[in-house]
This record gives C-alpha cells, structure tokens and sequence, in this order.
C-alpha cells in the first residue's frame, strides 16, 4: 500500500529564509530541489524582517527555489510559518504561479513555461470566509492529508496536488 504522506510530491516555493544558505534552510531536510524559478511581484522585507512578496508589481519577478516535499516536511514548515511565532503576522499556505530561473536570460512571463506550486503568503490584509461559518473555513493543510490518505491505490504527482488543492482552495 503506498504512503503518500511520506513520498515527496507536493511542491513548495520558497524565497526568503527557507532557501539554500538561509537562516531557516535546516527546515527543508528532507526534501529534494528541483531547480530555480520566478514569480511576478516585488520581494519585500518587513518591518521585522521576514520576507515576503508584494503581488501589485506585475513588472518586478522574485527568484526561489522550488523543491518537492512530502506532507510531514510541509508540516514542519507550516507550524514554523503560520503558528510558531518566528514570523508574528504569519504566512499561509496558497498556490502560486512560477517560471524556471537562468541567469542571463531575459524574464518572459509566458503561460506556456509557466508552472505552479504551493508557497506561503504573508497575513497582511485579513481574508474573507467564504462559507460565513468559522468552523468550515478553509484547512488547506488538513485538507491535504485526507487527500493524500485517502488516495493509497495510486502514487500521486505534484499535478494531482496541484490540481486538488486548487479545486478546494476555489470552491466555496
């Protein structure tokens, strides 16, 4: 039977702490690079300084890394990211648009080389629950885990969570 909590599969975007020779990269034991990338929008550094990225400059890009995780790495970073207190306005788990990175080359943020992945955005306008009921709002990582649980007869890629995540993250 597979274990898809334990197969890395699920990718995650990082651009700040989290990335090879950062403050917090000890966190990505584990898991396995893919390469780099780019986003849209201007990286940004807080009034206490943590990262993060302003999405209104459509003309600036922000370099990561992307790498493939497994669900208890994700854990790991989730619980550092949105509750542990390291980052006091915190960052949640939401989908994002990336583009492969080569130095030297021009920046085209074509949809035909565009791919996704998962990566945490800062808390810093408040979110509207959809459902208008506290306990039914959105648990992306809960979610996530009855997904991957519940899918034990296939292996799945990282565009089957891709693809999971954003169905749920959209539906109301």
């Amino acid at each position: 039977m597979l274990n898809n909590l334990h197969k890395p599969n699920i990718p995650l975007f990082v651009f700040g702490t989290l990335r090879k020779g950062g403050r917090l990269d000890f966190y990505m034991e584990g898991s396995q690079f893919q390469g780099m990338g780019y986003t849209q929008g201007k990286l940004m550094k807080s009034e206490i300084g943590s990262a993060y990225i302003d999405f209104s400059d459509k003309n600036a890009y922000t370099i990561g890394e992307l790498y493939l995780v497994n669900f208890y790495c994700l854990l790991r970073i989730d619980h550092l990211e949105s509750t542990s207190g390291e980052f006091p306005a915190g960052y949640d788990l939401d989908i994002i648009p990336y583009w492969p990175y080569s130095a030297g080359n021009d920046i085209n943020f074509s949809d035909e080389n565009k791919s996704f992945a998962l990566f945490y955005r800062r808390r810093n306008t408040p979110v509207k629950i959809q459902c208008g009921d506290w306990i039914n709002r959105k648990k992306p990582i809960e979610a996530l885990e009855k997904f991957l649980v519940g899918e034990r007869d296939r292996s799945l890629t990282d565009n089957d969570i891709i693809k999971y995540l954003t169905d749920y993250l959209t539906t109301y």
